[in-house]
């Protein structure tokens, strides 16, 4: 284990509460806990499950000209039109339109001052904090909050008590004050089902969660059901489908970049997502089904019916939905829905079944 091993805030609550740990992008993470993994997925499926995501990297970013300017250089948004208490999915693109990383950032009012708020990967923190560094000129990264997510059909009922879950919908976010301290909560998460993720600070977060475990519909939820939760859902893992190899464009994230920001010289590869954009990718992202009842795994290869190689499965496991085998994975762009699709499993080719994502409808609580 590195010298390095981080941990979060929560870490001895999970520790007392069953969990078992794995080491995630170095932090010391819960995994599962006495439930185990496929009834920790099923039950945020049908109720609502708390995950500790305090490994990701939160950041305020003071709202100013000379920072709208430094962040149009790495992101495609329009910063202009951005809305407050609306959160956008987005990334942080390299020269060659390649994905630094994706975020989640929204506008909101904090302490009385207008702010960029962004949650960013635990994989990627290095790499984001020395861009963030680099070109901003009032900032603060958010080292003693944590960051509490609710996920599942039951979350809103779970979070009653803060009064705000009738009002906002998905993607749309609101500082609330709980304790006399700020907590900023936005509805989205990472599970294909309705939720709320919260930044709060660490002095209050033991307070927060214990409250909400007190709910009969909670239970707690390691990285292990997270990960399947967003396979299923069609979701996108940084270093799996995503990196700086791969453009918004390859991933099939077109609709995530602001046009106009495709016309503006100031933004990182430019050139190259416009030109993508028009001649099209050569690759392309798919859902993947097993016709057997073997596992598909991340890097297996991907041939097609002549036996060449077409791709690789970038993320797979079991869906207890389904009760099946399924991946996500990049081929060549001219493969068709209809073609036959093989897997090299262990020496031997075994057919897949090419299918749309997501995998599950996904059950966001969208406004009209």
């Amino acid at each position: 284990m590195s010298n390095d091993l981080k941990y979060t805030f929560l870490h001895n609550y999970h520790k007392d509460n069953g969990a078992k740990f794995l080491t995630f992008s170095n932090y010391s993470m819960p995994i599962n806990y006495n439930l185990g993994i496929i009834k920790e997925h099923l039950h945020v499926r049908s109720n609502a499950g708390i995950f500790d995501v305090s490994h990701m990297g939160q950041i305020l970013i003071t709202l100013s000209d000379i920072n709208i300017e430094a962040l149009e250089k790495f992101i495609p948004l329009n910063f202009n039109n951005l809305k407050f208490n609306k959160s956008y999915y987005t990334f942080m693109l390299n020269n060659m339109g390649g994905i630094i990383d994706d975020l989640i950032i929204s506008k909101i009012l904090y302490e009385e001052s207008q702010y960029f708020f962004i949650v960013y990967n635990a994989g990627r923190k290095i790499q984001d904090e020395e861009i963030f560094k680099d070109i901003l000129s009032d900032y603060k990264f958010l080292k003693n909050n944590s960051l509490i997510a609710i996920q599942g059909p039951k979350a809103k009922q779970v979070l009653n008590f803060l009064k705000i879950t009738d009002s906002l919908f998905f993607m749309e976010s609101k500082v609330v004050d709980y304790l006399n301290e700020n907590i900023i909560v936005n509805r989205s998460g990472y599970t294909g089902e309705d939720g709320f993720e919260i930044s709060i600070p660490n002095s209050i977060v033991l307070n927060f969660v214990k409250l909400i475990m007190n709910n009969e519909y909670s239970k707690l939820c390691g990285l292990g059901s997270r990960d399947s939760l967003r396979l299923e859902a069609g979701l996108n893992l940084y270093g799996q489908e995503l990196s700086e190899d791969i453009t918004p464009i390859d991933a099939n994230l077109n609709w995530s970049i602001n046009i106009d920001r495709l016309k503006d010289k100031k933004l990182n590869g430019q050139n190259f997502l416009l030109e993508q954009l028009n001649k099209g990718a050569k690759i392309k992202k798919i859902g993947l089904q097993s016709i057997s009842k073997t596992i598909l795994r991340a890097k297996m290869k991907l041939i097609d019916k002549n036996n060449n190689e077409i791709g690789i499965i970038t993320s797979g496991g079991y869906s207890p939905t389904l009760n099946s085998s399924i991946g996500i994975g990049y081929v060549n762009s001219l493969i068709k829905n209809n073609d036959k699709i093989f897997s090299l499993i262990r020496g031997n080719l075994e057919e897949l079944k090419i299918t749309n994502l997501p995998f599950i409808k996904h059950n966001y609580k969208k406004g009209k």
